[in-house]
């Protein structure tokens, strides 16, 4: 059974099969450690915080080594959309799993 991505404002923007995180239409875009989100590629892009991928200060980014990109998914269907959402003022990075150079302009900004 999958469980659903959610953006900080609420709407469903992927799904979890296993330990990997897929877009809306079955494709894998990333893996959840622990609490840390990387990307395939193994780019630190956040933490996974009440169901959804968040910039977090407690986060440790660093990347880990890639991974071989599991199989698409069939889509678990549609979700609702969540009314209220306690996102703790963490700015959402789902899109940094999607955006291939977004991961690494937006931690080579923090390193600086």
């Amino acid at each position: 059974m999958a469980m659903y991505v959610y953006s900080t404002q609420g709407e469903p923007v992927g799904f979890v099969m296993e330990t990997f995180i897929h877009t809306m239409d079955g494709e894998p875009v990333g893996r959840i450690i622990g609490s840390r989100v990387h990307r395939i590629d193994g780019a630190y892009v956040g933490e996974w915080w009440k169901e959804m991928v968040v910039a977090r200060p407690e986060g440790r980014p660093r990347n880990i080594l890639p991974v071989a990109k599991p199989p698409r998914r069939m889509p678990p269907g549609a979700s609702f959309s969540r009314r209220v959402v306690i996102h703790g003022g963490y700015r959402d990075t789902f899109h940094l799993l999607v955006e291939p150079d977004a991961a690494l302009q937006e931690y080579a900004q923090a390193a600086e």
